[in-house]
């Protein structure tokens, strides 16, 4: 505003004939003034509408109410920067209160155009509090002036430990660029299991394939992959198309490791169908100790990805027992259900709809049968088919509460169809 009038004030000045300079002049001054008194108005209007949003985000309601009151921060714009750069440091020390303000204007500024108030985040991430300089390098992960600010978090994440360090990397890793590769190499070798996985969630975050070279390195060393095995198979998923016969095998021996939790050793096995490797006599034989495995779950997990790989007799071997299930019990509802389910984690989504809709047909009458959480599966499966009508209408006359929708539509899976023309009927949304 003041820069507007200010050239207004100058075009009047240059328009006014000489002999009348002095009053041309004096109208810049006054314009000027006006224009300063009109700015500090402005701000105190906006520094009141700041500390009543502080006072309210501190009575600590909850995180949608969170939400909201950090979208009306975001709303101020740019002109409330100086006065929110203010707040993002919390004390020391703070009480909860102070931190939890402290960290909602962190969040707000990290959604905002800050370059008016670089050097005063820099200021608080040189010399702030622990929680402060936190919350400076939130602010800063999304800043306009990344060549400016890099280095001085390079500095600091070299510098500090703990949640600070963390946090510098968070911020490294946003910015992007080569000089993450490098940087994020290094930490694969560092040792330091917590930046490690941090590294890697970066990796992946970012689909860098130029770096598989030094993942796999960390995937086939025995004493470490098994602390990284989840983030490892996250990497891979990230950059599958670069992923080759060696990594599966990496991952089945992974698989293996007695040192892991049985339901990560199923996680990894279920995974593996992602990097899409190719049924060879190699990998058959190196599945062999997980699919004749004593625990019942990851023998069958191992069964279903050979399945899925083309194994026509272990997908046989594995319908046969549902298949019998069914013919049975032709007019028990949850036959169909189980049969369904596994359809489903073959990949076979055709026949996992055909099941679920016969399981609703014969179960309809039948108070036994989670009916809401049949048609959610059901929905699932439209979906990945791409019938997005259908899943819509699935969900609309299902009995499915209110909020299990509002969470469905927050679910990844749901996406195409939370973003699609059909929201409204399968989720409520306006």
């Amino acid at each position: 505003m003041l820069s507007v009038l200010l050239t207004a004030g100058l075009t009047l000045g240059a328009a006014l004939p000489a002999p009348q300079g002095q009053v041309g002049r004096q109208a810049i001054e006054d314009l000027l003034e006006r224009a300063r008194a009109a700015r500090a108005e402005s701000q105190k209007r906006l520094a009141g509408d700041v500390e009543a949003l502080a006072k309210e985000i501190e009575a600590g309601p909850n995180p949608r109410e969170l939400a909201a009151k950090v979208e009306r921060l975001i709303a101020l714009g740019e002109e409330a920067t100086p006065l929110l750069v203010r707040q993002i440091d919390p004390g020391s020390p703070g009480t909860d209160k102070e931190r939890l303000r402290a960290l909602q204007f962190a969040t707000a500024l990290s959604r905002m155009d800050t370059t008016a108030v670089t050097s005063e985040l820099l200021e608080v991430l040189r010399g702030g509090t622990p929680d402060g300089r936190r919350n400076a390098l939130r602010a800063l992960a999304t800043t306009r002036e990344v060549a400016r600010v890099r280095p001085e978090i390079e500095a600091v994440f070299r510098a500090a430990d703990g949640t600070t360090k963390q946090a510098a990397l968070r911020a490294l890793l946003a910015f992007g660029g080569p000089e993450n590769d490098v940087l994020l190499t290094q930490l694969l070798g560092s040792g330091d299991d917590s930046l490690i996985g941090m590294a890697l969630d970066g990796l992946a975050d970012q689909r860098a394939a130029g770096a598989i070279d030094a993942v796999r390195k960390l995937l086939n060393q025995p004493g470490s992959a098994p602390r990284h095995a989840q983030a490892l198979l996250k990497y891979f998923h990230a950059v599958r198309e670069s992923a080759d016969a060696s990594d599966a095998l990496a991952f089945v021996r992974l698989a293996q490791s007695g040192s892991l939790q049985l339901s990560t050793r199923v996680a990894i096995v279920d995974g593996l169908a992602l990097l899409g490797p190719s049924l060879n006599l190699e990998l058959k034989k190196a599945m062999e100790p997980l699919v004749t495995s004593s625990d019942r779950q990851l023998k069958e997990s191992s069964q279903v990805l050979l399945a899925r790989l083309g194994d026509k007799s272990t997908r046989k071997e594995l319908l046969k027992e549902y298949d019998d299930l069914v013919s049975k019990n032709e007019r028990w509802a949850d036959a169909y259900v189980r049969r369904g389910d596994m359809y489903a984690r073959l990949g076979d989504d055709d026949e996992a709809i055909r099941d679920y809709r016969q399981s609703l047909s014969v179960g309809k009458d039948d108070p036994t049968l989670p009916q809401d959480e049949v048609s959610e599966k059901l929905a699932r499966c439209y979906v990945r088919k791409g019938k997005l009508k259908d899943a819509a209408d699935i969900l609309n006359r299902a009995p499915i509460s209110l909020k299990r929708l509002g969470e469905l539509a927050e679910d990844p899976e749901f996406a195409p169809l939370r973003n699609s023309k059909f929201a409204k009927d399968a989720f409520g949304l306006k």
